[in-house]
């Protein structure tokens, strides 16, 4: 892999959580993982993330809405004209809706099933609370796609179709599915603590047949963004397709990087930050030979690549990730057009 021109820029904002996903660990680190930038830190990666080309900002965290300055950012993502995203357990929509509704253009909020499985792995009262904040922001005129996004763990496999059910209940646009991460410490922690949650033979082979039930329904690809071919390389068995899984198809590293929240940065949200001076900007760590010596070790080989939950690829060159891109984009935007005429 080598650099291209930068075309989504992943922020995370926040390392504070408020809730205790038992899949993920960032809220176990309560928010001292140590230096975080300020707001005007981070506004200048996104000038300088224009600068360099890109089109889409994702915020994240740690839960994005819990950092103070989170409207600000995105305020100036907007204004620079970028699509602007955020990743969000969901919890604090109906408090940022006001500002939310006209600046964010899609946001990809936590399901992790139907009401019992959701509050099985988030905490009692959970699900509850996420209905009634989505549908403070659903209700809007205006506002932006809503995505829920699901993680497939042991927990949830069996229930692949009430799991969509449950989100068109809630009032979501899509749903797109994640298989859980056990390997890299992307989501804090101990990485191998959370092998427990790993999908088993029978929980595979529920999740396939579930799969198999929706595509015949005809809801893959379409609501649930996924096609069937993507999620059944979430359902293998362990040893299943060892090949391919050394080299999944994934050039992401190339055209997106990932700025934690103390500003340093990385090619990929699973690989660990590239060495660089804290003064370093985004194109000096970019066009460094070290971030180009790192991408050279990703992909086959890799282990972390190897295990990757979430590759992605788009046509190489610079043109092409920029048409598929802004085809993305025109897509949001469209639906956000929609919603100014009829409110949803």
């Amino acid at each position: 892999m080598k650099p291209r021109d930068l075309t989504l820029l992943v922020m995370h904002v926040s390392t504070r959580c408020d809730q205790t996903c038992e899949h993920c660990s960032i809220w176990r680190q309560g928010g001292k993982a140590g230096r975080e930038l300020d707001a005007a830190g981070r506004e200048t990666i996104i000038r300088d993330a224009h600068a360099l080309g890109a089109r889409t900002i994702l915020f994240t965290g740690g839960e994005p809405l819990l950092c103070d300055h989170i409207e600000r950012l995105a305020r100036v993502a907007r204004e620079l004209g970028l699509s602007v995203q955020i990743a969000t357990n969901g919890i604090l929509l109906s408090r940022a809706a006001h500002w939310l509704a006209g600046i964010a253009h899609e946001i990809y909020v936590s399901l992790d099933g139907p009401q019992a499985v959701h509050d099985e792995l988030r905490g009692a009262g959970m699900y509850a609370r996420l209905v009634a904040a989505v549908g403070v922001l659903a209700a809007m005129p205006v506002r932006p796609r809503l995505v829920a996004r699901s993680v497939i763990s042991r927990r949830n496999a069996g229930a692949l179709e009430d799991t969509v059910a449950a989100a068109r209940q809630v009032g979501f646009d899509a749903i797109s599915f994640l298989r859980v991460d056990t390997t890299s410490d992307a989501f804090g922690g101990d990485p191998a603590a959370r092998a427990v949650h790993a999908l088993a033979g029978s929980e595979i082979e529920a999740l396939r047949q579930g799969i198999g039930r929706l595509a015949r329904a005809g809801a893959l690809g379409g609501y649930v963004v996924e096609d069937e071919k993507k999620l059944l390389e979430m359902a293998r068995f362990p040893g299943e397709g060892a090949r391919t899984a050394l080299a999944p198809r994934c050039n992401a590293p190339e055209w997106s990087s990932v700025v934690e929240a103390d500003g340093s940065i990385r090619p990929c949200f699973f690989q660990p930050p590239v060495p660089a001076t804290a003064s370093a900007t985004l194109r000096e760590v970019r066009e460094s030979a070290a971030y180009r010596d790192r991408l050279r070790t990703l992909g086959s080989g890799n282990q972390i690549c190897a295990s990757c939950v979430c590759p992605k690829h788009v046509a190489a060159g610079p043109s092409a990730v920029g048409a598929r891109v802004a085809a993305l984009l025109g897509r949001v935007l469209a639906r956000s057009d929609r919603r100014e005429v009829s409110p949803s």
